[in-house]
């Protein structure tokens, strides 16, 4: 007996080890990532690892969700230049000189930006040859990847420049330039109060997000509910074949892949709705229709149809079953197939960056161009604070359906 008891315990304790080995293997990634983004200037580029951080800040979540000091900001800007600079055949080359500009959001300067610049070529209007001290103005895309603590910008770009218009010791002088400025640990950047508040595109990019997912929920209940009930309860001519034959044909499109990506994208431009996120929401939402109904259909099928035909000799339609007898005791299976939903409708970016502009783009679009600056500079601590702040929400959702379902909610019967 004492020797079983001890077989049982070890086997006990052996199992809970296993279960504790699975489970950090599982949410090793997670820490991981949580790690990076409390350790300021982290990278993973690098054979050192750390288990638990040397030094702990929450600046990057500070940045992502309340502005910062200039790291990560790709806004339009106006200014000025000037230098020593001469005209040769058609070509203005800048010996050396400094761009000054600024970024504006609306009618107020969020930065102001300073940067030396020398040995650069313009394409000008006019084959005059001149030279002496230029003075111009200019515009273009001010991109900043990292600002030092002093105020100087650590890596930065200057794209699409263009020479709106100028003149050299009296010659005037325009055009576009023909490549970017790279400023590396030079150059001053100084932000107004404002500017470091609304350089944060987190919470514009949550707003889209959000409204992604609340519609395609929404929209995926109103089609599913309906479509789960008739396909458990009514009785119809093809009933058990439709819905395979619909599951079947959705995955069979879906391997169409781009040329049915295509396809949509030529739809929506055609019928006006390019750039709308409540068609995006439809689309989300019709797409998820096959899979959530039989899902629903499967838990409807376990409520008993005694409760049906109670309501029905009460006198009830089928709306009010659906609405007073079948919402009531499917509420689990409607929990979970509302997670899939918001789910799908929070996740998807493919879509998303097909038919939205940047305006209208999810935080799923945002976090995946964030890692268009791999090798780049792309600040890491940055994009694991971001990337965390956007698994939360679906972390609160299952953490929210999992209390609601285990509440005490379940499907009883009717006493004979």
């Amino acid at each position: 007996m004492m020797g079983r008891r001890k077989s049982e315990i070890l086997k006990s304790f052996t199992l809970t080890l296993v279960a504790i080995l699975v489970m950090f293997i599982i949410l090793f990634p997670v820490y991981y990532i949580f790690t990076v983004s409390i350790s300021p200037g982290s990278t993973l580029a690098t054979t050192e690892f750390h288990l638990i951080p040397r030094n702990v800040s929450l600046d990057s979540y500070r940045e992502v969700l309340f502005g910062f000091s200039g790291n990560k900001l790709s806004e339009d800007f106006t200014g000025t230049i000037e230098g020593s600079a001469s005209i040769q055949d058609g070509k203005l080359y800048l010996t050396e000189g400094t761009i000054r500009g600024k970024v504006k959001y609306g009618p107020f300067t969020g930065m102001t930006f300073e940067i030396p610049v020398k040995n650069l070529v313009f394409d000008v209007s006019g084959n005059s040859n001149a030279q002496g001290g230029l003075k111009g103005e200019v515009r273009g895309l001010f991109v900043l990847t990292r600002m030092n603590p002093d105020g100087t910008i650590g890596f930065g770009l200057l794209r699409n420049v263009i020479l709106t218009e100028g003149s050299l010791d009296g010659t005037a002088v325009s055009g576009p330039m023909e490549k970017y400025v790279v400023a590396r640990n030079s150059g001053t950047v100084h932000f107004t109060y404002l500017g470091k508040f609304v350089n944060s595109k987190f919470f514009g990019y949550l707003k889209n997000s959000l409204i992604l997912a609340t519609l395609t929920v929404i929209l995926t209940l109103i089609f599913v509910v309906p479509a789960a009930y008739a396909f458990s309860r009514m009785k119809f001519f093809g009933r058990e074949h439709v819905l395979y034959f619909y599951l079947m044909f959705t995955q069979v499109s879906g391997g169409l892949g781009i040329a049915g990506l295509i396809a949509l994208y030529g739809m929506v431009v055609k019928l006006g709705l390019y750039d709308k996120l409540p068609v995006l929401s439809f689309i989300y939402a019709a797409g998820s229709v096959p899979f959530n109904t039989w899902l629903l259909k499967g838990y409807i099928d376990s409520i008993s149809p005694d409760f049906d035909e109670a309501a029905l000799v009460d006198g009830a339609g089928y709306l009010q079953i659906i609405r007073h007898v079948l919402l009531p005791m499917a509420l689990p299976g409607i929990a979970t197939v509302a997670i899939f939903a918001f789910i799908g409708g929070w996740t998807e970016f493919i879509l998303a960056s097909l038919l939205l502009t940047q305006d209208n783009q999810p935080l799923s679009v945002w976090i995946y161009l964030l890692m268009g600056g791999i090798g780049r500079g792309i600040d890491w601590s940055y994009f694991a604070a971001a990337a965390l702040l956007f698994a939360l929400p679906v972390f609160v959702m299952f953490m929210l359906a999992q209390n609601y379902i285990k509440s005490g909610l379940t499907v009883g019967g009717l006493k004979e």
